[in-house]
């Protein structure tokens, strides 16, 4: 699974943007839309449609659309 294509794909659904602005390397800080409250949408969003957890610290920490999807790939840690 291409989980760059994934995260780009969800970011635009959600928060109502054109899928080609947004590259692997984009700064989500500088994504129209993105705050804490759209971040967590993504992140369950995210859960869903790999149908596996996502780390959330590693989430949260993500700068781009790589770290958010290299996040994905991380095991996620439970308490």
């Amino acid at each position: 699974m291409d989980y760059e294509s994934v995260v780009a794909s969800v970011i635009a659904e959600l928060l109502d943007l054109d899928e080609s602005q947004l590259t692997p390397d984009v700064q989500l800080a500088g994504v129209e839309g993105w705050d804490s409250v759209n971040a967590l949408r993504v992140l369950v969003y995210l859960e869903r449609e790999t149908g596996q957890p996502v780390d959330y610290k590693s989430f949260m920490a993500a700068e781009t659309i790589v770290d958010v999807a290299k996040a994905i790939k991380a095991p996620a840690v439970t308490v």
